[in-house]
């Protein structure tokens, strides 16, 4: 029996660590292994920059320097292991901070890691909320925040009285964490000393008015007394100052709320210390075992992984660095159904590759909605918009959404490369060599900019003739926006709609690429009276060149099903892949429809011997929604 209890106390001893390699574990695999594509895409949306107007900005809310901070360490989120490294550090250096504020011990060690579990949390549950959060520094801010908190809980174990009325100063700095550290210091007054020994009977008069009363009227009057010096905070907002909040249009999510209203609702609870004991080495180990099981359980719950946002932001950074290669290789290995974001992105590496005539519907095309889990809309406009429109040639468009989702979110570094790139391309050098500077004073991005830097003075390098030369990755741009003209109409907001009802009503004679983008648009149209001039010009431009597959399966289907609208008699149609295949995708969807099966399952029946036509795409492809 001894000996039993003997290793129950060793096991005990160890645990302790054992639970802190596994939390570093733990959030290792939650942020690099399953989110690192999310964390490089929040650096992206990010910005930090080492200037007195960043950090003026900044300190216009309460929380500002948590905010100041936090975009400055979001930035080593492009590297997202060393960005983790060092969220997960601070995380261990707050666990035992709580540790020894509130003299957690040893055996109850995951208590204090509570904390850091719902801070984890918050970071991997984010989902599409990335492109709508308007918190500047969110990724770190919060984590300094409780820091900072669970230091002065420590700190005033030996610093009493007065020093409580330092917070209320401290409130323009670190908001809302101002007010629970004052929260805090009340409700361990509570109890005396929280700790010490000495006698609670002390715990009278002016104890109770200097470590009670004083930080709780502080905590509620703080905020009223610094409110008048802000023009930007709302007085409901006060107190919650420097918290995050999520509210778009009128989407609200209180479920991403939940992790911080845990975690301070924690803090408060540990502030009032309840004594607890337990004398059995099994009862205390097994304990700490359910708490470490109860919160992997809720980390992993909580894991934002649904496959299409992650492979959405891989096809993203691809797309950003014009690696076409791996924006299709994304496509090809899809599960299901593609977002439709993904759907243009492929688009757009088709027609860089100059393979879209005869890979187009060789990839999911059916799209669908992104997956949110509450109210919240995702629009194209806000997630990728301004580049989608780039790499069609639409540089005022492109401009227009950096614009407009920089002043609803603020600017970003993934919007000032894409204005950079803009300006570029307009000829507006002065201007692009604005966005570059700024670029060029961060501490990841300066590579970017250092490379487009010498357009800037040198104009001849993006012309037509020399841009093959200098950026190839442009050329197209450039192509494609010498025929574009100025107009800038409108697109509802829905920029997918606007482009293939743009570019399938529009010809050139002067551009293959523009030309065969048309045509491409056409057959997503399915629209018989535009597919054929538009056609026809291809196949004029193109005469040197074989027709690609998929522009005579649209040939010849068009010509089966409106004979009148255009002699396909004498064209050269491929007898194997086209008339044979045809013959076979005919029969073999009359049978199925016959045998009583409806329309979408012959669709599917159909998929893995024609999911690859243009014919398929045309009977089976409906019900796609843009948003």
């Amino acid at each position: 029996m001894g000996n039993k209890s003997s290793k129950l106390e060793i096991a005990e001893k160890y645990l302790p660590w054992i639970w802190t390699l596994c939390f570093i574990a733990i959030g290792g695999y939650y942020l690099v292994s399953e989110n690192s594509d999310m964390l490089f895409m929040a650096q992206e949306k990010s910005h930090f920059y080492g200037s007195q107007v960043f950090f003026n900005e900044c300190m216009q809310l309460p929380g500002g320097l948590l905010s100041y901070a936090g975009s400055f360490l979001t930035q080593f989120f492009y590297v997202p292991t060393l960005g983790s490294a060092m969220l997960i550090a601070l995380w261990l250096i707050l666990a035992f901070v709580i540790k020894f504020a509130f003299r957690v011990k040893a055996t109850f060690l995951p208590l204090a890691f509570v904390v850091p579990s719902l801070l984890l949390i918050s970071v991997i549950d984010l989902g599409y909320w990335l492109y709508y959060m308007k918190y500047v520094g969110y990724f770190f801010a919060p984590t300094l925040g409780f820091i900072l908190v669970a230091l002065w809980a420590w700190v005033r174990l030996k610093k009493k009285g007065l020093w409580t009325v330092l917070l209320a100063l401290t409130y323009p700095l670190f908001g809302f964490y101002s007010l629970l550290a004052m929260a805090v210091t009340a409700l361990c007054g509570v109890k005396g000393t929280h700790g010490t020994e000495e006698k609670l009977h002390t715990a009278h008069g002016k104890w109770y008015v200097m470590n009670v009363a004083l930080p709780l009227v502080l905590s509620l009057a703080t905020p009223i007394l610094w409110y008048r010096f802000y023009s930007e905070l709302a007085l409901e907002r006060a107190w919650t100052a420097g918290l995050p909040q999520f509210a778009a249009e009128e989407a609200v999510s209180w479920t991403l709320e939940l992790p911080f209203i845990f975690a301070v609702v924690w803090l408060l609870a540990m502030a009032l210390p309840v004594p607890v004991k337990i004398e059995s080495p099994m009862k205390r180990i097994s304990c700490f075992v359910l708490v470490a099981l109860i919160t992997v359980f809720a980390i992993d719950t909580a894991n934002f992984d649904n496959y299409n946002y992650h492979a959405e932001m891989r096809m993203y950074r691809a797309a950003e660095n014009f690696d076409w290669d791996e924006v299709l290789h994304e496509s090809a290995k899809l599960p299901g159904d593609a977002t439709r974001e993904m759907v243009i992105l492929k688009n757009i590496a088709l027609f860089n590759k100059g393979t879209a005539g005869t890979q187009f519907f060789h990839y999911n095309n059916m799209g669908e909605k992104p997956y949110v889990r509450d109210s919240l809309k995702v629009h194209m406009v806000q997630t990728a918009a301004p580049l989608l429109y780039l790499h069609h040639g639409k540089t005022n468009f492109s401009t227009r959404w950096c614009i407009e989702n920089s002043v609803e979110f603020g600017y970003n570094y993934d919007n000032l490369k894409v204005l950079a790139l803009c300006a570029l391309v307009n000829g507006e050098y002065k201007l692009a060599r604005k966005y570059i500077d700024i670029l060029s004073n961060t501490i990841y991005q300066n590579k970017w900019a250092e490379r487009y830097l010498p357009a800037t003075s040198r104009p001849s390098m993006l012309s037509e003739k020399n841009v093959d030369k200098y950026y190839p990755e442009l050329a197209n741009i450039v192509e494609l926006q010498g025929h574009m003209g100025s107009v800038l109409d409108g697109d509802n907001g829905i920029p997918e709609m606007y482009l293939i009802n743009y570019f399938s009503h529009s010809m050139n004679k002067d551009s293959k690429y523009f030309q065969e983008m048309t045509l491409d648009y056409a057959l997503v149209q399915k629209d018989i009276q535009l597919f054929w001039p538009r056609f026809m010009q291809y196949a004029v431009l193109n005469a040197d060149k074989d027709m690609p597959m998929h522009y005579q399966e649209a040939a010849y289907l068009y010509g089966k099903l409106e004979p009148q609208s255009m002699d396909i008699s004498r064209m050269p149609f491929d007898k194997h892949q086209i008339v044979e295949r045809y013959d076979r995708f005919n029969q073999t969807a009359q049978s199925l429809l016959n045998s009583g099966m409806t329309s979408p399952q012959v669709g599917e029946t159909m998929k893995p011997t024609f999911g690859d036509t243009f014919w398929w795409f045309y009977f089976f492809c409906r019900d796609i929604t843009s948003y």
